[in-house]
């Protein structure tokens, strides 16, 4: 038997020792063209292509997948729409990056492809920043769509009443960048768990190595809390191909970490299954 090849962007050959249900999502990758023009202030990124990660997706046992326009890209979501229609409606959808002012026709042909949200990176700051956050959330309501926000806690906390009164869903790119000791008495876990409890937030599962690079897995404790707060309210993903990792991670490995964090099968196939499916609005 051939050995298994390798795969960009991850280390590893071997499948996840836990059992991946049907219907699975990975809820946060992006795709990489080395010949695309980056947004002023981002550095571009090696080619990572969709064929590379439908591969990765093939060795985890994943079936459906979210592509997540990069700062790196701006406003030109070209890219990522191009790989939204080749992986099809049945197995993929798309979170954009949109200016506020963003015209209401061009959301709605967005739509029509798949694209059920828009990120504001605020760690980076490009294209969008904490002023935009608001307006930006107020268009995105009108399209049905929600906000995916990327920030440092203490940002999070200085947009308590912002992110409490935005008419709509917000998700909290990988663990809401929140501290990895005394969380809860960070004030950004309030607002995180407030908008948990009440139905209008959630957050992803993804890119532990964002909170500590040295040992992603040390994020368990509050992976766990997270989990135990609002379980109908966290998605998994991958982040592949991991551009803010400094060591490349095997993926492998990170989704069995759920079984630490989420010992319960009917709780991890909620996860990965039934809330990205309401989320995204993946059909059974």
């Amino acid at each position: 038997m051939d050995a298994p090849r390798t795969i960009p962007f991850t280390a590893g050959t071997d499948r996840p020792r836990i059992t991946v249900p049907p219907g699975a999502v990975d809820c946060h990758h992006h795709v990489y063209d080395a010949a695309a023009p980056v947004a002023p202030g981002t550095r571009p990124h090696p080619a990572a292509t969709l064929a590379d990660h439908a591969r990765l997706l093939a060795r985890l046992g994943v079936g459906r997948h979210v592509l997540v326009q990069p700062s790196t890209y701006g406003f030109d979501n070209a890219l990522h729409l191009a790989a939204l229609r080749e992986a099809g409606p049945a197995r993929a959808r798309m979170v954009a990056v949109v200016p506020p002012d963003a015209p209401a026709a061009t959301l709605r042909a967005m739509g029509e492809a798949g694209v059920v949200g828009a990120r504001a990176n605020l760690v980076q700051g490009i294209p969008l920043g904490p002023a935009d956050v608001a307006p930006l959330a107020r268009r995105l309501a009108e399209a049905g769509w929600h906000l995916q926000l990327y920030a440092a806690p203490d940002l999070l906390a200085s947009l308590a009443d912002t992110l409490r009164d935005i008419p709509c869903d917000v998700v909290f790119d990988h663990f809401a960048r929140l501290p990895l000791r005394g969380w809860d008495a960070h004030p950004a876990w309030r607002v995180v768990a407030g908008l948990m409890q009440a139905g209008r937030g959630w957050v992803k599962l993804s890119s532990p190595y964002a909170l500590d690079q040295r040992d992603p897995f040390a994020v368990a404790p509050l992976a766990r809390a997270l989990v135990a707060l609002a379980p109908e309210r966290c998605v998994w993903g991958t982040n592949w191909p991991h551009p803010n990792a400094e060591t490349v991670p095997d993926d492998a490995a990170l989704l069995d970490a759920l079984a630490d964090w989420v010992p319960e099968e009917a709780t991890r196939r909620a996860i990965l299954v039934d809330n990205p499916a309401r989320l995204y609005r993946f059909t059974p």
